[in-house]
């Protein structure tokens, strides 16, 4: 589950930039709606889905690259180029770019979430200069907390659990009898542990991510596991979702994973009411691959087989983007995803997006507490049937100064409406575009 995240000096938003997902506690509309977290002391209310709103290069697109960028960096456990990463690749011209002394200032990363082991908290700086400059990558800050709980009078505490930090050239780790005890290691331990700092110090290696490095395999495989997990299994994000489709990986040998997952599109093409033809996953004689297909029976080939098309060449692409995301949404809301997407809603009916957010927001279905972020420019998801006012999120840039700045719904003070899209085209919210495209339009006597 995604409790926070935070970013300083990536692309627009130059300013430490926060996602919340905490419940206001001020708001008391659809309660029913909340995750309710418990863990130790700790008992909040999270939110389960948030909807991003903003002009065209406003930065809605931006946070979402932001957490996929920290996930593969994560997930590859460096900040070396890849062949086949362009988030990595492209770090050069991540850092805002319109002042070339911020440029040079380090991008930062802070998220926390809670795993089935702990609540964590992990920060990353990085130095990438920039193409002027030159191209040295380095990690000049790494930190990983847990968080947790105590009483502090009549309110909870929170506290945090340092397990290591590391700068630039060396690693510090914490030998508290609280970490030994997270470790479940003695006191004896503490001897190793001097050592095996040292012998850690002597190889590090700056575009190497010491979590998935020397901590996974030195110190505790077990909290870095269940970190990787999250980032690995959990955290599912997509950027652009008309170009970068969701892979489905149907193993040959997995007849009833197979068959569930053409069970759970059968259940969907009629529910979305499609249209009579079958879509299913067929395996290509050719390829060894299972790929999708529609099957059709027009009028005088009804029980003579049909006809059976590659589903991306007949059916709508609103169709095929709906079947690309659901099929891997299927999978892993059950096991408490959390689905952060741009422009979920392109091609599909608003309608059937609702259906989706609806989802998230039932407890009784939404049993693992999964979540869903996205960004959109329709407006008729501005209502409370939808969203509470504290899961709105408005993304605005400074004209001035090109820096983006996010703030949410529940910031104004506005009533808890039915709508509130007539407030928000009046310009009460901000994060909207004004373009006077009559100026725009240039005369060939005026060229």
């Amino acid at each position: 589950m995604l409790l926070n995240f935070k970013m300083k000096n990536f692309k627009s938003f130059y300013n430490t930039t926060e996602l919340n997902m905490f419940a206001d506690n001020n708001k008391r509309e659809y309660q029913d709606r909340l995750i309710n977290v418990k863990k130790g002391r700790l008992k909040k209310n999270v939110l389960p889905a948030m909807v991003i709103y903003g002009a065209n290069a406003s930065g809605k697109t931006t946070i979402i690259t932001a957490i996929d960028t920290l996930r593969e960096i994560v997930i590859n456990g460096t900040i070396k180029k890849q062949i086949n990463n362009e988030d990595i690749n492209k770090l050069e011209i991540a850092a805002f770019i319109h002042d070339v002394n911020k440029m040079v200032e380090p991008i930062e990363f802070e998220i926390t979430f809670k795993n089935d082991l702990n609540i964590y908290n992990y920060i990353l700086k990085l130095r990438v200069m920039n193409p002027l400059i030159g191209k040295d990558r380095s990690i000049i800050y790494e930190a990983l907390n847990i968080i947790t709980y105590s009483d502090f009078g009549t309110s909870v505490k929170e506290n945090k659990l340092n397990l290591f930090e590391r700068t630039e050239s060396k690693v510090v780790l914490n030998n508290s009898e609280e970490v030994l005890e997270i470790y479940g290691k003695n006191k004896k331990y503490l001897s190793e542990l001097s050592n095996i700092e040292k012998s850690i110090n002597e190889n590090l290696d700056k575009e190497t991510l010491f979590l998935t490095s020397s901590f996974k395999t030195i110190i505790n495989l077990k909290i870095a596991d269940d970190i990787l997990n999250w980032f690995q299994k959990k955290l599912i994000t997509v950027v652009n979702f008309d170009i970068k489709k969701i892979n489905i990986k149907i193993n040959n040998a997995d007849d009833g994973n197979f068959l569930f997952r053409n069970k759970s599109l059968d259940k969907l093409v009629e529910l979305a009411d499609f249209g009579p033809q079958k879509i299913v996953y067929m395996k290509d004689e050719n390829e060894g691959k299972f790929v999708l297909r529609s099957m059709y029976e027009p009028e005088g080939l009804k029980g003579k087989g049909g006809i059976i098309i590659n589903s991306k060449d007949i059916e709508s692409k609103g169709t095929t983007k709906l079947i690309d995301f659901w099929m891997k949404f299927i999978e892993s809301f059950n096991k408490g995803g959390i689905f952060i997407i741009d422009e979920l809603d392109s091609s599909i009916h608003p309608e059937l997006i609702g259906g989706i957010i609806d989802l998230f927001n039932n407890r009784d279905i939404n049993k693992n507490n999964a979540q869903l972020i996205f960004n959109t420019h329709n407006p008729l998801f501005l209502q409370k049937r939808f969203f509470r006012r504290d899961q709105i999120l408005f993304i605005e840039k400074d004209k001035d100064s090109y820096i983006s700045n996010v703030y949410k719904l529940s910031d104004f003070d506005v009533k808890n409406e039915n709508n509130y899209m007539k407030k928000y085209f009046e310009g009460q919210f901000g994060a909207l575009p004004f373009i006077d495209f009559e100026s725009a339009i240039i005369k060939k006597e005026d060229k």
